[in-house]
């Protein structure tokens, strides 16, 4: 499941969404919740609505995974 901020445009995973996200001043009526795949890529496609860098790991906006390697690391 996905969570939707529309005031700050991001998209959290339902199940990890945390204080660390920053949504706790978005109003109720700026969330909602889906499950659906073709809403989130339309967000993000055609609205730029960005996933959440704390609770989601699409590849695009991650972290910590997928940083390049440190000085020194292979």
């Amino acid at each position: 499941m996905y969570f939707i901020d529309h005031l700050n445009k991001k998209i959290h995973n339902g199940a990890k969404a945390g204080d660390a996200c920053g949504f706790i001043g978005t109003p109720s009526d700026a969330r909602e919740f889906t499950d659906s795949e073709e809403k989130i890529e339309y967000l993000k496609k055609t609205e730029r609505y960005i996933s959440c860098s704390h609770c989601t790991h699409d590849g695009l906006n991650v972290f910590p995974y997928n940083l390049p390697p440190a000085d020194g690391e292979a």
